[in-house]
């Protein structure tokens, strides 16, 4: 009634929506009401409207509104998942696209580059930028696809392929190698090729190890052929000398025939010189090692070097005076350093200069990774330098071969730097050579920094005489001229000589002969039995016999690495027999 008193009187109209009653059920009206006047009198007009319907569609239209909206929402949410996960595994890829630490590119069927990663980059990076670029143009500099192309190969077939190939430079210039790998890139949906996936590793190091094996197998073999020959030749020699000797000492010093004698001995020491080169290149020679201060040893030659090279070199010595010690053979350093030094002269004939340096250095992991046979650590450097003709990069790779050698045929045996190879290696060491043409060449000899104090030279005693007081001496070797001619000079020396050209017939000997044996004199290499294992099944029954080993070669037998166990009495071959007979006295005066 307050709805229809404030129509009648303000005469307004009035919109009013609810629920009413209506003939038994609830319905959904709205009510008009508007005030009209009609002659003299006031009327209010009543306008009912069902809306029961409307409103159920209505609410059914919200309903369904707020559904779609609900549904949007999670629809939204779970695109907003989808595309924070597809950005995470773009991350995720360019990471690991990154990261790889070789090179990587993708090219299009037309050879196109189309994404590349950092490290490819960083190899190519005077042409960038390589995204849009062909492959040929960008890494190889080309203008047409190269002849062999393992990328066009995958294209043709479908085939992963292969290809060491080499790494450029800005100019063109090969500074390396790649393993180059090409693999199909394919559609996961159709199933059609999109393109080539090139995978390039720099093997650069790895080449130069193989290569650095393939040389260091190389100088094995020839180093065993060597010292086999130095073996076998060195017995040939002792015999030959030995026989020289007994000849000069049975001719009067006014007959003609001594001269002829003196130069079979003559040749017969410079083939020996050829031998103790070829063993110490094989690294099959005897060292006698010590402490010794390498600086005080290069002052020592420092005269010697002068002379030997001449006076239009000059000489330089540049030593660092805390420089640690070495572990080596005196002799064969000493003939190291005169070997690099006649090297340096032949290749400075009109004059230069000669430089010798020494420093301690350290020689990391990181180094001995790229070199096959260095250990890392504390070293020894032994530097020399000179600035004469040089070599080519074919020489060089061949210098330390034995025989090989650029002069002329009567100026040398092509042994020298052989030998140096040979006596760096048994001492653990290390050579590098590095030479230009008409710059000269420079040698570098790492040798094991060795700790303790220096050992002081002692001056060996020599025995008052050299001939034998009867003494028996067993003399075991199987080259028969060898055993002959040592068997006359100890003989004509005095000696009570047994002979036998086995181990097995040497026991035999020994077993059946009742006096006392003063000395084994044996070749270490023997067949079935080797000469320390003889002296070792004979002194069990024998204390008082002493023994004297003679080789040309030896194996492991009585050194370790070329150096001689204690106390071991060791003749090489080829020996003079004076030298025989002095070793054996100081044998026998031995206590």
């Amino acid at each position: 009634m307050e709805v229809f008193q404030d129509v009648f009187s303000r005469r307004k109209t009035r919109v009013i929506e609810g629920i009413l009653q209506w003939e038994g059920r609830k319905i959904w009206a709205r009510m008009t009401l508007r005030s009209l006047r009609l002659m003299t009198e006031r009327f209010i007009l009543l306008l009912l409207e069902d809306l029961t319907r409307e409103k159920k569609l209505l609410n059914q239209s919200n309903k369904l509104s707020r559904e779609l909206e609900e549904r949007v929402k999670e629809r939204t949410s779970e695109l907003s998942e989808a595309n924070a996960r597809a950005l995470e595994r773009e991350r995720f890829l360019s990471d690991v696209f990154a990261s790889i630490q070789d090179g990587v590119s993708i090219l299009d069927s037309d050879f196109t580059i189309v994404r590349v990663n950092p490290t490819m980059e960083r190899w190519y990076s005077y042409v960038m930028p390589l995204v849009g670029k062909k492959c040929y143009q960008a890494y190889r500099g080309g203008d047409r696809p190269c002849e062999t192309c393992p990328a066009q190969e995958t294209v043709q077939t479908g085939r992963p392929e292969f290809q060491v190939a080499p790494k450029l430079g800005s100019n063109g210039e090969i500074i390396g190698w790649l393993d180059l790998y090409t693999f199909p890139m394919v559609d996961s949906c159709t199933g059609q090729l999109k393109g080539v996936i090139e995978y390039k590793r720099d093997v650069t190091d790895r080449m130069a190890l193989e290569e650095q094996l393939r040389q260091a197998v190389k100088m094995e073999a020839v180093g065993r052929l060597a010292g086999g020959m130095a073996h076998d030749f060195n017995n040939l020699l002792t015999a030959i000398m030995g026989y020289a000797a007994l000849l000069a000492n049975r001719i009067e010093g006014h007959d003609p025939r001594l001269q002829k004698v003196r130069q079979i001995q003559n040749v017969t020491e410079r083939a020996a010189e050829l031998t103790r080169q070829l063993l110490a290149f094989s690294r099959r020679q005897v060292l006698d090692m010590t402490i010794i201060s390498l600086n005080a040893l290069l002052q020592d030659l420092e005269g010697m070097l002068k002379r030997l090279i001449g006076e239009h070199i000059e000489v330089r010595t540049v030593l660092d005076p805390s420089l640690g010690n070495v572990r080596a053979d005196p002799a064969q350093i000493s003939q190291l350093v005169l070997n690099l030094t006649v090297n340096a002269r032949d290749a400075m004939p009109t004059g230069g200069s000669l430089t010798v340096e020494t420093s301690n250095i350290t020689l990391d992991d990181a180094y001995a990774r790229t070199v096959s046979d260095v250990r890392p650590g504390d070293y020894v450097l032994l530097s020399v330098s000179d600035n004469g003709e040089g070599m080519d990069p074919e020489t060089v790779s061949r210098c330390f071969e034995p025989f090989f050698t650029t002069k002329q045929k009567s100026s040398g045996t092509g042994l020298g730097l052989s030998t140096v190879y040979g006596v760096v290696k048994q001492h653990d060491g290390h050579i590098t050579v590095y030479s230009e043409e008409g710059k000269g060449t420079t040698f570098r000899i790492y040798l094991p920094r060795a700790a303790g104090e220096l050992v002081k030279e002692t001056t060996p005693t020599t025995p008052s005489q050299e001939k034998g007081s009867g003494e028996t001496i067993l003399l075991v070797e199987d080259e028969d001229s060898v055993r002959n001619v040592a068997l006359e000079a100890l003989q004509a020396q005095g000696y009570n000589v047994l002979e036998a050209a086995s181990a097995e017939e040497a026991i035999t000997i020994a077993g059946n002969y009742r006096e006392p044996i003063n000395l084994l004199l044996t070749d270490v290499i023997l067949p079935k039995m080797d000469g320390k294992s003889l002296f070792g099944a004979l002194v069990g029954t024998r204390p008082e016999m002493k023994v004297l080993y003679m080789s040309g070669y030896t194996d492991d037998f009585i050194v370790h690495r070329g150096v001689l166990d204690p106390d071991i009495n060791f003749l090489s071959k080829p020996f003079t027999l004076d030298g025989l007979c002095r070793k054996i006295r100081f044998c026998l005066a031995k206590t």
